[in-house]
């Protein structure tokens, strides 16, 4: 079950963020591509932008899945800031491995957006790493 979360009173309400709870498993892919999905189109990215920021969700959620500590919660946080989409991803995940720029998922990735990053963390609370992968995607390609 998704888990949605509103906007905290003491965060900057003209620049909000969308953030969904879900637990780390495949079957909730279709619900992470819709955010994303549904974020570009609500801040009117053209619809190649809209294709990429889609597979980009996937890819990123997808390589954090098959990663996760069991009973991992992914986070996803959306912000939509200067003409700029910035999307992070962040669960535990078992091992701290090739998730990086060697990867075949690295450069799919590299190839859909227009900055990729990569932390990963100790997590002594589940003997993990606490992983977080972000992208950023710039409406219409242009840098402001």
């Amino acid at each position: 079950m998704a888990i949605a979360k509103t906007i905290q009173p003491d965060q900057d309400h003209t620049h909000p963020v969308v953030e969904l709870r879900v637990r780390a498993t495949p079957d909730q892919l279709s619900v992470l591509r819709a955010l994303a999905t549904t974020v570009a189109i609500h801040e009117d990215f053209d619809l190649d932008s809209i294709a990429d920021i889609k597979l980009a969700m996937d890819e990123i959620c997808t390589q954090l899945i098959v990663r996760a500590t069991p009973d991992a919660v992914l986070v996803c946080r959306l912000q939509y800031l200067d003409g700029t989409l910035r999307v992070a991803v962040s669960s535990t995940t078992t091992t701290l491995d090739s998730l990086g720029e060697r990867s075949f998922a690295w450069h799919v990735l590299t190839a859909l957006t227009d900055s990729i990053d990569l932390k990963q963390d100790p997590d002594p609370a589940s003997s993990g790493f606490a992983t977080t992968m972000e992208f950023t995607k710039v409406k219409n390609g242009l840098i402001l």
